[in-house]
């Protein structure tokens, strides 16, 4: 996936839920501390799921590297 696809959905997800979270508190302040509290859980799951692919990519390379 490019960066540019990452960060196209990463800002529409964030708009989306900043949407809804200020159409149901009705106060800016809870609004982008909540949309900011996902935006890092979203990144933190981003991290983790690369780091997955990596190691997963690293230990196939392993097991095909003859003994």
């Amino acid at each position: 996936m490019s960066f540019l696809l990452f960060l196209r959905g990463y800002i529409i997800v964030l708009l989306a839920f900043a949407i809804s979270t200020y159409l149901l508190t009705a106060s800016l302040w809870s609004t982008f501390v909540q949309t900011l509290i996902c935006g890092i859980l979203v990144q933190i799951g981003y991290f983790v799921a690369i780091m997955l692919l990596v190691r997963r990519r690293s230990v196939t390379k392993e097991s095909m590297i003859p003994k």
